[in-house]
């Protein structure tokens, strides 16, 4: 069995199976720190680019890429991200957790009562959308993948009507102001979400997507997921349950 915290190579790719609701299938392919060391990043990006285009071509789903600003301060990131803006085009909105509290604003108590080398929590999660076209979103993916910001979600149908189903059911439970006045909301899922959801929730949160790829810092991985079986298009990997 290769070891899933070591470098890999194409031969030896690990996956890790999430236990879920079908139609759902979904994966976890951990990695042993973001950002993920070099020598072991190559394989893993391109394991996900192979395997986005197969679901998105087989499939015929469109991709829609969006990165999250929380891990953006590793390494290079912002100077990746300027220095290809103009080909990009970011254009900024709020992730939300459909299976949690909905964000809020840091409160009084919680600055003041912040001990020295704590850190507050995360009030919210900023992500950029991608609208240049399908090759500027795919390179986009691979140059910032590995630095734990990746989000991409695939569809069918046009993006707005994705968009207009995300608002519809991520923008109700937002209480602060603050929060209601992004252009774009979109979801934010972890293994654990598929894990303890019914295969209907699942549907709801993920607002029509028919497949999911984030890198999750929660997962410690990169989290794979699809409304259809996705080892008939797996090669070469080692799946562990």
């Amino acid at each position: 069995m290769a070891d899933p915290s070591g470098p890999r190579d194409r031969k030896t790719t690990v996956l890790k199976r999430v236990r879920c609701e079908k139609p759902w299938d979904t994966f976890v392919l951990p990695v042993s720190a973001f950002p993920v060391p070099k020598a072991e990043l190559t394989p893993i990006r391109e394991f996900v680019s192979e395997l986005a285009s197969k679901i998105a071509s087989t499939r015929k789903l469109a991709s829609e890429v969006f990165i999250q600003f929380a891990q953006l301060h590793h390494e290079d990131g912002p100077t990746r991200l300027s220095d290809h803006g103009r080909e990009w085009m970011p254009t900024t909105g709020l992730a939300v957790w459909p299976d949690r509290e909905p964000p809020t604003l840091w409160t009084i108590d919680e600055l003041t009562n912040v001990l020295p080398g704590e850190t507050v929590r995360p009030m919210m999660n900023v992500v950029f959308r991608l609208m240049g076209p399908i090759p500027a979103r795919e390179n986009a993916r691979d140059t910032m993948m590995g630095l734990g910001t990746i989000i991409e979600i695939m569809i069918q149908g046009s993006a707005d009507e994705f968009l207009a189903a995300a608002h519809a059911v991520l923008y109700p439970p937002l209480k602060e102001p603050s929060l209601k006045s992004f252009p774009f909301y979109v979801p934010l899922l972890e293994a654990k979400s598929f894990a303890n959801a019914r295969a209907e929730q699942l549907a709801t949160w993920l607002c029509g997507a028919k497949a999911y790829i984030r890198e999750s810092v929660e997962d410690k991985g990169i989290l794979i997921a699809s409304d259809q079986p996705l080892e008939p298009l797996l090669a070469n990997v080692d799946i562990r349950d």
